[in-house]
């Protein structure tokens, strides 16, 4: 019988014990989770070239069949960078469509480049009506951008110069969009 009550208080112990830690466990990832949350929400830089670098040289074709070359455009374009194989693009590929629908100068301002070997314009086909595609599987606009993770996203000058880099929709900046409109 004695064997048996300190077993039993042993056992007691070591699960009191199981579940301090759970708790403990529980309460570091909600401190880790916000943590998280505050760092999104300010903004990442784009894990490419930074701002006030000049983009390399390049020249392709968008769906349409349209010329994209750095520095082509007339005024700030808004440009994102996507890799099918990528969880967090597929995130950012259903809230972009907010940002480039509101982006000033419209669809032609807008660019998705589709990058990698297994690029195709079905992945990004739902944002056609409001940015131009660009399917880059031999990756020369990634190159140009210098891009080491997605998502990035950019705001291109026409001088080719980016005037701001990030890696969510919800950041890119009011402050472009407004620069674009005046």
């Amino acid at each position: 019988m004695p064997a048996l009550v300190a077993t039993v208080v042993l056992l007691a112990v070591v699960c009191a014990g199981h579940t301090a830690l759970l708790v403990a466990v529980v309460r570091r990832l909600r401190v880790q989770a916000e943590l998280l949350a505050d760092v999104e929400e300010r903004g990442l830089p784009a894990r490419a070239l930074p701002v006030g670098s000049t983009i390399g040289a390049f020249s392709v074709t968008d769906t349409d069949g349209e010329p994209f070359s750095a520095g082509d455009a007339s005024g700030p374009t808004l440009v994102a960078m996507l890799s099918p194989t990528c969880g967090s693009c597929r995130r950012l590929r259903r809230e972009f469509g907010a940002v480039a629908a509101r982006w000033p100068g419209g669809r032609s301002r807008v660019v998705v480049v589709v990058t990698g070997p297994s690029a195709t314009a079905a992945y990004a086909r739902r944002l056609a009506p409001l940015a131009r595609i660009v399917v880059d599987p031999d990756e020369v606009v990634r190159d140009a951008f210098a891009v080491t993770a997605f998502p990035a996203l950019f705001v291109v000058e026409p001088t080719g110069e980016l005037s701001w880099t990030g890696r969510w929709a919800h950041s890119v900046p009011q402050s472009a969009a407004a620069t674009v409109a005046a």
